[in-house]
């Protein structure tokens, strides 16, 4: 009896030990899931805020600076013309080939070589260092949006929380970096550059100073009427090298420390291209996916709300009125909400849902634009700049954290190409403005901003109502 109530009793026990370890294997590797998963997203996060300093301040100076026959702006456009048809030939080759990590990391060189050529901007060095960036920037938010959603999924299962939650928490940590670039890359520029010393003849200065800014404003008119506002050029140079420095220590972060997601395959080049005309295809079809089409106003809307102030209310509002060092100065402002409110909206959103916030930012897009209608920038109102500025980056928290986080989400099942398509629509609305900037005076541009965002607002709530009711609709006929 003893025996036998021994060998029971030894059972027992060897079950709780096996039961223990079970136990304690499984949170070892949920610590290490969850350490990994940070780890990388901060990697992304750091690397990205690295390269969007550099980039992003001196593409905020391109109308400023650069301006000897456009050089600047037109480099804007074909960066976003290029990257039209990168975003559909690209991202899957390059993926597959590269895997997501190294797909980053060359996607990033290109930005490098054309911070670097702004040393030297003429047009047969920004023009091509341009189109690679176009080229490079849909691999690389591609990446950097399916790395995002893949460990975000992965790590919400393994948590047992609905995955919408992490991703949403991601990208608004992500962006939270991402859009404090701004803080970073304008502090360095205000810091770094310093405007000729000149004495104007007093009556010379008010003759023809130019006296339309704000929504008034014409790049031709302003052209013949400028006699201030220069930059010491040395100091511009002083400014590249900083940004060419800060540049290449994000590749060299993602290089280092990211993780590998997706590894590369070798297949053969026409293997190779067969998958990027099945993108293609996929990308096409994809267009035809309802949610897609109205979604694409409000992704149009993404990109012509950026350019916009990264263009026109830069030179138009604070150019003008100051001068092109306070540019950085401004925006600061603008990288300071944009950042608090990535993160903000990305927390806020578990509590509200995603259509309120949405609702938030496109009234204060709408009571910005009908405030450039109206108001008249001067040099005694600067502090109407820096809110104008601040608010602007707060509605941008939204579209950018929660477009993205929603294509995500959306589209889980064909997320690529979804981003693709993200990138095409975007790209579009950057394209139209960067061309369209040197030609209209900046009331037009209001007006077709207007137009858009009440378009892409339309449309995306066509898109939430039908998004809700396909999921009621599949928990009815889910069998109790």
């Amino acid at each position: 009896m003893s025996s036998i109530i021994s060998d029971v009793e030894l059972k027992s026990h060897i079950d709780r030990t096996v039961v223990d370890n079970d136990i304690s294997n499984g949170r070892l590797a949920a610590k290490k899931l969850r350490s990994r998963t940070y780890k990388n997203l901060i990697v992304l996060c750091i690397a990205f805020l690295l390269q969007f300093t550099a980039f992003g301040a001196i593409g905020n100076l391109q109308s400023s600076l650069n301006t000897e026959a456009n050089v600047g702006v037109n480099s804007l456009s074909i960066i976003y013309a290029f990257l039209i048809f990168s975003s559909i030939f690209l991202p899957h080759p390059l993926i597959a080939l590269l895997g997501l990590k190294w797909t980053i990391v060359v996607s990033q060189v290109p930005y490098l070589l054309y911070v670097a050529a702004n040393y030297y901007p003429k047009a047969y060095l920004m023009y091509p260092a341009a189109a690679l960036v176009g080229l490079g920037a849909a691999p690389l938010w591609t990446s950097k949006c399916s790395y995002l959603t893949d460990t975000g999924t992965i790590y919400a299962e393994t948590k047992g929380v609905h995955k919408d939650v992490v991703v949403n928490r991601f990208f608004g940590i992500f962006f939270m970096f991402f859009q404090s670039s701004q803080i970073w890359g304008n502090l360095i520029s205000y810091l770094v550059l310093k405007p000729i010393e000149k004495e104007y003849n007093d009556t010379l200065y008010e003759v023809e100073k130019y006296t339309k800014c704000g929504a008034d404003f014409s790049e031709k008119e302003y052209k013949g009427a400028e006699v201030i506002n220069q930059i010491d050029r040395k100091t511009v140079d002083i400014l590249c090298i900083v940004y060419i420095c800060i540049c290449a220590c994000s590749i060299l972060t993602v290089a280092i420390f990211l993780n590998q997601r997706r590894k590369s395959t070798r297949d053969k080049i026409p293997v190779m291209l067969r998958d990027s005309f099945k993108l293609l295809i996929s990308t096409i079809k994809h267009m035809r996916n309802v949610n897609q089409l109205l979604l694409i106003p409000l992704t149009i809307w993404s990109g012509l709300e950026q350019s916009f102030l990264g263009a026109q209310f830069t030179k138009g509002f604070v150019s003008c009125t100051l001068n092109a060092k306070y540019v950085g100065l401004v925006l600061i402002a603008y990288g300071v909400c944009d950042s608090i409110g990535s993160f903000s909206f990305g927390q806020l959103v578990k509590y509200v849902g995603r259509w309120p916030c949405f609702v938030i930012a496109a009234l204060i897009n709408y009571s910005l634009i009908i405030t450039m209608f109206t108001w008249k920038p001067s040099e005694d109102q600067i502090a109407v700049l820096f809110v104008l500025a601040g608010l602007w980056g707060l509605a941008d928290a939204v579209w950018q954290t929660q477009i993205n986080a929603f294509y995500g989400v959306l589209f889980s099942n064909n997320d690529e190409a979804a981003f693709s398509n993200y990138r095409l629509w975007e790209s579009i609305g950057f394209v139209i403005f960067y061309i369209i900037t040197p030609y209209i005076r900046i009331r037009i541009a209001l007006i077709i901003l207007l137009i858009c965002l009440t378009l892409g607002m339309i449309g995306y709530g066509l898109t939430e109502y039908l998004w809700k009711f396909k999921k009621i609709k599949k928990v009815q006929v889910v069998p109790s």
